[in-house]
């Protein structure tokens, strides 16, 4: 029941989170989860997974796949232990905020005049 150092019992189905138990390892490219049949050999349930990235793979020597969230043949899929499907769903809304945060709203941003003003009044030549 042990390979790769994986117990399958520590793998969270991606989409519900429910625990994967009693499946092989290495995961089959048909491997579904028993609550919610989703497809458990997804580029969403591995580790090399990166929304962030172009590619949306940091395994440099993968083939892009067209559906990340559907079955594939990848030879390099490792799952990702302790994946949370809430954690896994939140995540771009979560950049988006760390993003929205770092840059101030256009009712945040000074009055140009009084801005212009000061600057006029700093470098005024007599």
């Amino acid at each position: 029941m042990e390979e790769m150092g994986l117990k399958s019992n520590k793998l969270l189905c991606w989409q519900c989170g429910t625990p994967v138990v009693d499946e092989p390892m290495p995961l089959s490219t048909y491997a579904a989860c028993r609550t919610c049949r989703a497809s458990l050999h997804v580029c969403r349930f591995c580790q090399f997974d990166n929304s962030t990235w172009r590619s949306d793979c940091n395994e440099t020597r993968a083939e892009s796949v067209s559906d990340r969230e559907k079955a594939n043949f990848c030879d390099w899929f490792k799952p990702q232990v302790g994946l949370s499907a809430n954690k896994r769903s939140n995540q771009p809304d979560d950049e988006r905020e760390q993003l929205a945060s770092l840059f101030a709203s256009v009712d945040e941003l000074p009055d140009t005049r009084e801005s212009s003003e000061t600057l006029d009044a700093l470098f005024k030549k007599d």
